[in-house]
């Protein structure tokens, strides 16, 4: 039962009629009162951002100016210059320098006409904004002006709206607020005397420009008790003799919505929203021409939302199709590519509970089955090689020959034959080193001496015709080569290269370090070979010579480099037939540590 559930077809009966059901039910729920609250919600939640918006613009300023307000009022220097503590000349200018310098850097300075701090009997005043020179100057004279403002003295928002009491009839409106001045420290600080500020309207009007408003609708303004309409500049208005808040829920919690009636016995909504801790409210109007407005469109919109509904749910059977049947598809095709690529691990997650799971299983054992015989073949080509590599280095058992030779050399020696001694000596060594261990890898200066001495039984064969020189750069003593693997070199440059010149030959090795690279080169100036013929050498096509070592000449050397590094490494041959051939070894660069070093000696 459980598969038949599980099965590709019996879910595409499911989602379909599922979907179906859906559907229907979708279409049969939306109802005329649902236009009617997303409508009336549209519009207040876009009033309360919109104010919210502007009230956070406008706030910024404010708090600016508010924190000017209580800097002045706490100045050490503007308190002890208002209150007359200061008797030195200077103390007005370094006042008006101290108060100056934060008028004008504070972030709000363009909107501010006015900061003005005076003393109590107005004898000493400080001036400065940015519209001290418009309008009527400030002086002695015209300092009682400033009594036309209600200090509020009790308070630190802003006191309200006015007519700029510094300019002619028809003056514009300013936003004033004002704190006493302070002297001393601690809480009992006396009042000296008392800072203005004076700010132009546009404070307000400005991030309101671009303010758009629906139809019959109205931006209002409240401050200090009293209302006006923002409309370009600020005209009184009346509050609504009657409103009651509603259970309308908005996004910030001080954001307040309530019904209104006017004055006509028109009703309306307000949404009215806080300048921060100001004093100042912004309130937006929301007519029914609004709202019937917005209910047009949103039928409209639903309308449309319900096509988009209708496609949006046969666009959502087809992605649970091609969840069920084209993904799981497209997964097995996947796992089949990674398989031909060399990634053989089982995947899981192919392996579902439906028709196409039983193929995912059946990949992952093909692919587990492939993964078992590549491993079995890797380990037989790793045996063979390591079968070869013995039999290379176990061609001869010079233990019974060394002995011999031993004695023979001491009875050279003994005869007074020098010659025979060295030469008996040197072969000895070849086939003492022939006979240690089965280490693959050896120092250099250890393959050296092997090479030393198969040179010196050369040198007598040859009757002192040949010379070899060794150009090996400092510090590479300790750097690890496979073992005889100079050797057939030497011998491979005796033979093809001076060997048939029938004369004189020179053969030089040269060893040095490229970064992480060894490189051994064996040059000799013998007759050359043709380049048919190196290759023939490297691939084993062609015998080499028949010295110390049965059938092991350039090719054997050139795979067991392979076989132990890989594949980037090993032989390569350069020659110019008549003048030279040079047979060119690189090997990964790596060192003998002393504890090998000790093994070895």
């Amino acid at each position: 039962m459980r598969r038949r559930s599980g099965s590709i077809k019996f879910r595409i009966v499911a989602v379909a009629v599922l979907f179906t059901l859906a559907s229907a039910l979708a279409s049969v729920t939306l109802s005329l009162r649902h236009f009617q609250r997303s409508a009336r919600q549209s519009l207040l939640q876009s009033a309360e951002f919109n104010l919210n918006l502007v009230a956070g613009l406008v706030n910024r300023d404010l708090d600016a100016l508010g924190s000017l307000r209580d800097w002045c009022g706490a100045d050490s220097s503007v308190g002890a210059y208002i209150s007359g503590s200061d008797r030195r000349v200077d103390a007005g200018v370094r006042a008006f320098t101290t108060m100056n310098e934060q008028v004008f850097t504070n972030r709000a300075y363009p909107y501010l006409l006015r900061a003005v701090a005076v003393s109590g009997e107005y004898q000493r005043i400080l001036q400065c904004g940015s519209g001290t020179t418009a309008g009527i100057p400030l002086n002695p004279y015209t300092i009682n002006r400033l009594e036309r403002l209600e200090y509020g003295l009790g308070t630190s928002q802003w006191a309200g709206v006015m007519v700029d009491p510094f300019t002619d009839v028809g003056g514009s409106h300013i936003l004033y607020t004002c704190a006493p001045i302070h002297q001393g420290a601690g809480r009992g600080r006396p009042s000296v005397g008392t800072v203005f500020l004076m700010v132009s309207t546009a404070i307000l009007t400005d991030p309101i420009s671009g303010y758009q408003l629906p139809e019959g609708c109205a931006l209002w303004l409240t401050v200090g008790g009293n209302s006006f309409h923002l409309d370009g500049g600020l005209t009184p208005v009346d509050p609504p003799p009657s409103w009651s808040l509603t259970a309308d829920e908005t996004f910030n919690t001080r954001t307040r919505v309530a019904r209104c009636a006017g004055a006509d016995g028109v009703q309306f909504l307000s949404v009215s929203c806080p300048v921060g801790t100001s004093g100042l409210w912004f309130t937006q109007t929301i007519s029914p021409q609004a709202i019937n407005a917005n209910l047009q469109s949103l039928y409209g919109s639903q309308l449309l939302l319900l096509i988009l509904s209708s496609i949006l749910i046969g666009a959502a059977v087809l992605w649970v199709l091609s969840r069920s049947i084209n993904r799981p598809i497209l997964r097995l095709q996947s796992r089949m590519e990674a398989i031909s690529l060399g990634d053989f691990s089982p995947d899981p997650s192919i392996e579902w509970d439906n028709e196409l799971g039983d193929v995912g299983r059946g990949v992952n054992h093909l692919s587990q089955s492939v993964k078992e015989l590549m491993e079995r073949r890797l380990a037989d080509e790793k045996a063979r090689q390591d079968l070869e590599y013995q039999m290379l280095q176990s061609q001869i058992n010079p233990h019974f020959l060394y002995n011999s030779l031993n004695s023979i050399k001491w009875m050279a020696t003994i005869q007074n034959a020098d010659g025979i001694a060295e030469m008996t000596t040197s072969l000895a060594h070849l086939l003492k080193n022939a006979s240690k261990g089965q280490k693959s890898l050896i120092p250099l200066s250890a393959e050296l001496d092997l090479l030393q001495d198969y040179f010196v039984i050369q040198k007598y064969r040859y009757g002192g015709a040949i010379v070899m020189r060794l150009e090996i750069e400092p510090g590479l003593d300790a750097a690890l080569i496979p073992r005889f693997t100079l050797q057939p070199l030497l011998e491979n440059a005796i033979f093809h290269g001076i060997e048939p010149k029938g004369g004189a030959g020179a053969v030089v090795l040269t060893a040095r370090r490229k970064g992480d690279m060894l490189e051994l080169s064996m040059t000799d100036d013998g007759v050359g070979i043709e380049p048919d013929r190196a290759a023939a050498l490297l691939s084993g096509e062609e015998a080499g010579p028949v010295g110390l070592f049965r059938k092991i000449g350039l090719s054997n050397v050139h795979r067991r480099i392979q076989y132990e590094f890989g594949l980037d490494w090993g032989l390569s041959i350069q020659s110019e037939p008549g003048r030279f051939t040079c047979v060119t070894v690189r090997l990964p660069y790596r060192e003998d540590s002393p504890e090998k070093k000790e093994e070895m000696s």
